[in-house]
């Protein structure tokens, strides 16, 4: 399998390197490289929204997480990450585009000063950094499976990959090779899923009811610090990921905000559905699998349910979907460094090499954070927490009220993020992201009167 894996590979990349040439066409204008110069129909838009996130956390990370620790875990992925999605339609997808930026920068830096934009860019880069060393570090992983190669040389040549991806073509070729991709995921899946319940509802019952009543608990109320560590998670991923780069620039892209709301609604529904997929699988592996099974539950199903051919297809839908997630996280705080950075310090250089040379950039350091060798999840968990405790405060009161001040911004910004810090080094007794944000909303309109 692994000659015919090698060719099919090839053959897949050389795909997507002519969708990001075709793609590469369409580049005129810093509007262009960054949000599609705003053309993004429905579909597309749905597509690369669906794509944002729907990579290793999704099939690997929260599959495996779910495998060893049930339900309660699906908070993060891809629960939470769904329902931000549709909160995304229902109160930031309009005012956003109406607004007609380019990057949430954009946004500090109109209702708040060139401060909070500078700090805006700061605190992306290890948001996206450690976001993007999860995906490289999930996919090395699931190659090694098939290939001698070491790890670190997989991710070297990944991030070498998806860096020309998004260098060649910006928001468009992100976007249509995301759309290419999730047709691929999509019916990978399900392949795979039909494959694992032997093509029956029976199947599919008789797995599930293998399953220990304590795996099937969603919301864990029995202790208070559990509930509150798990109030904590589901609300970094489904509020705080509404503050994110990669997802307001999926925003901006669409050629009318009904359109952001519908591309919004429609991937938050679909990013459940299909994303219980993986949670389904996660759950019932070790009956499909056997307990003694190692590694990573999605590689391992391929392996002991289909066929060489069919598995090669899955393995490529693996590929896709961390691929596709990677050069959207790329784009984003390039996209940051650039516009809101690079470009009044070069102002002689073009913005599009600006744009390119912070891709490059952003792929460096994402390279040497996966060689630190963190914890998937961990990583995946803490890139997240930051655009909620940081944010979400400043970006819901610069949206919804007139009340704005960059002195009040900055203090509140500096505020959540410490109220949160004890979580960051592992104290759960409290949601502290959620103390840190309810909180923050007070500091800001004290600071507003008083400071």
């Amino acid at each position: 399998m692994t000659e015919a894996l090698i060719y099919a590979l090839v053959a897949y990349l050389v795909i997507l390197l002519g969708i990001a040439y075709i793609a590469s066409n369409k580049l005129e204008t810093e509007e262009d490289f960054l949000v599609g110069g705003r053309k993004f129909n429905l579909w597309l838009t749905t597509f690369c929204l669906f794509a944002t996130w729907f990579g290793a956390g999704t099939l690997i990370a929260a599959s495996d997480e779910v495998a060893a620790n049930g339900l309660k875990v699906t908070a993060l992925e891809p629960y939470g990450a769904g329902l931000c999605l549709i909160f995304t339609g229902m109160f930031f997808a309009k005012p956003l585009w109406n607004m007609k930026i380019m990057t949430y920068g954009d946004l500090f830096k109109n209702k708040f000063g060139d401060k909070v934009e500078l700090v805006s860019v700061i605190l992306n880069i290890p948001i996206y950094v450690g976001w993007i060393a999860v995906q490289l570090v999930a996919l090395a992983n699931v190659l090694s499976v098939f290939f001698p190669a070491p790890q670190f040389l997989l991710i070297v040549l990944i991030a070498l990959f998806t860096t020309l991806l998004t260098v060649m073509g910006g928001m468009w070729s992100v976007s249509l090779t995301d759309s290419f991709q999730m047709f691929i995921i999509i019916l990978g899946l399900v392949y795979l899923f039909f494959n694992v319940i032997g093509g029956a509802v029976d199947g599919f019952q008789s797995l599930l009811a293998q399953v220990s009543a304590e795996k099937l608990v969603l919301i864990p109320t029995e202790k208070l610090g559990d509930l509150f560590s798990w109030l904590g998670v589901l609300s970094i991923s489904a509020l705080g990921n509404m503050t994110g780069q990669d997802l307001g620039q999926r925003v901006f892209s669409a050629r009318s905000s009904k359109t952001a709301q519908m591309g919004c609604y429609i991937s938050g529904v679909g990013y459940i559905v299909v994303g219980s997929i993986p949670v389904f699988l996660g759950l019932t592996a070790p009956h499909a699998l056997g307990t003694s099974f190692e590694g990573s539950v999605i590689p391992n199903l391929i392996k002991s349910y289909l066929d060489p051919f069919t598995g090669l297809i899955l393995v490529l839908t693996i590929f896709s979907a961390v691929i596709s997630t990677i050069t959207s996280a790329l784009l984003s705080p390039s996209s940051l460094i650039s516009h809101n950075y690079l470009k009044k310090h070069f102002p002689n250089t073009s913005t599009l090499t600006l744009s390119k040379l912070a891709v490059v950039f952003v792929a460096a350091l994402s390279v040497l954070t996966a060689f630190a060798g963190e914890n998937i999840y961990t990583l995946l968990e803490n890139s997240y927490a930051i655009g909620l405790v940081g944010f979400f405060v400043p970006v819901t009161i610069a949206l919804f009220s007139n009340k704005l001040s960059e002195k009040a911004c900055l203090i509140t910004i500096a505020f959540g993020i410490s109220v949160w810090i004890p979580e960051f080094f592992g104290y759960e007794n409290l949601p502290y992201t959620l103390v840190s944000v309810l909180l923050s909303y007070p500091v800001y309109f004290i600071s507003y009167k008083y400071i």
